[in-house]
């Protein structure tokens, strides 16, 4: 039997309105009524799922545990102030999961034949639910609907969310941190989440995970965070072997769940960034992005002071007029603090044309890179345009 039906049918036997609600409080199935309901029924069939108001009052009340401990039949008292008159609820689960509640608005205990078929339509309910593959579908769609209050806000509160993980079974610890899997040439989230589920349960058997806005979103807790720059890596670098255009985004850690929206951020940006940089990895960790991001707006920036930027520009310029590499070779020789023999392999050249090269930078921006105060400013300038010639390139 489908799901309405066995509602429906159920709701014939016993007489009595009937909602069915998964376990973040959204509506999944409810009987016709004729007769005058309170008002969190009415509320709940027009929002499609019980208000956070009404979700925390039945929580600081404790009938949602009281409802789950149950093993049979639970009746709950009425709560005027909130509109929310007595019911009998019962919790649908599967092990230690609860899928959701059945409430049924009843003034007095039901009868003994009612408390039966209520029970027969649990069993029913699981039963379809197996058929056609939907408790596992129900258990994603959960853990998707929290990812998407915890990374954007809903109508959810923390404490409503922290319910419902509960419910679900996750109890991650801090710290969190947040990670995107986006294939960027075409709309296959599905396909993505099944590819990299395998090694994301093996890797991170503690993380959350689930599809959001077209991204794999894994929310990782605990021990799972100390792994998550090396799984991040060997995602990307096993999507570049197989040809796709898959790229990896890690945010910063946060300690509180409610902070996970920026990590989310973060790990959204560093993507961006990473296409704007024009970056060949396919893994971009926001936290080694942001300082360049930071830099590259100093190319732009006219309010403050810009000593060395003129001195750096020359390079750019000579190097466009004579096809040298001036600019490339400071920009290496400072990476490498100054270190002559690892700079000139880094660039596949003689040491000796290195420190041709060298003097010319010092001729032609009146700076030498073996000053400290002199060096810094390089560096930062040279960070500074490199970012900003490969934003205009990608955008040319």
């Amino acid at each position: 039997m489908e799901v309405q039906a066995i509602i429906d049918d159920l709701a014939r036997t016993i007489g009595r309105p009937i909602t069915l609600e998964d376990a973040g409080g959204r509506l999944v199935a409810y009987s016709a009524h004729d007769q005058p309901v309170d008002s969190v029924r009415v509320e709940t069939l027009l929002r499609r799922g019980a208000s956070e108001a009404t979700m925390k009052a039945l929580k600081e009340r404790g009938v949602y545990e009281s409802v789950e401990r149950s093993h049979g039949v639970a009746f709950v008292s009425g709560i005027p102030e909130i509109g929310f008159s007595p019911r009998v609820a019962l919790a649908i689960k599967v092990g230690s999961t609860v899928l959701g509640y059945l409430w049924v608005i009843s003034e007095k205990a039901l009868t003994a034949q009612a408390e039966e078929a209520l029970l027969r339509a649990r069993q029913q309910l699981i039963q379809a639910f197996e058929r056609i593959g939907a408790t596992q579908d129900i258990r994603q769609k959960q853990r998707e609907d929290i990812i998407s209050d915890l990374v954007r806000g809903g109508q959810r509160d923390m404490d409503g969310i922290q319910s419902a993980l509960k419910a679900m079974g996750w109890y991650g610890e801090p710290p969190f941190q947040v990670m995107l899997v986006r294939d960027r040439r075409g709309d296959r989230p599905q396909q993505v989440f099944k590819e990299t589920e395998p090694l994301l349960k093996e890797a991170a058997p503690a993380s959350l995970r689930g599809i959001f806005r077209d991204d794999v979103v894994v929310i990782f807790a605990g021990a799972d965070t100390h792994g998550a720059s090396p799984l991040a890596s060997a995602i990307a670098d096993r999507y570049s072997r197989m040809g796709r255009d898959v790229a990896v985004g890690l945010g910063g850690p946060c300690e509180e769940l409610s902070l996970l929206k920026r990590s989310y951020s973060e790990a959204s940006e560093a993507i961006a960034l990473g296409a704007r940089f024009r970056c060949e990895s396919g893994f971009f960790d926001y936290r080694a992005l942001a300082p360049y991001d930071l830099l590259s707006c100093l190319a732009d920036c006219k309010k403050h002071s810009t000593f060395g930027r003129d001195a750096v520009s020359k390079l750019v310029t000579y190097d466009e007029l004579h096809k040298s590499q001036l600019f490339d070779t400071l920009e290496t020789y400072l990476d490498l603090y100054g270190k002559r023999k690892l700079a000139a392999e880094r660039l596949n050249i003689h040491p000796n044309t290195l420190d041709y090269r060298i003097r010319k930078v010092r001729e032609l921006t009146g700076m030498d890179p073996d000053d400290p105060n002199s060096r810094l400013i390089l560096h930062v300038w040279t960070k500074a345009l490199h970012f900003a010639r490969n934003t205009a390139l990608g955008e040319a």
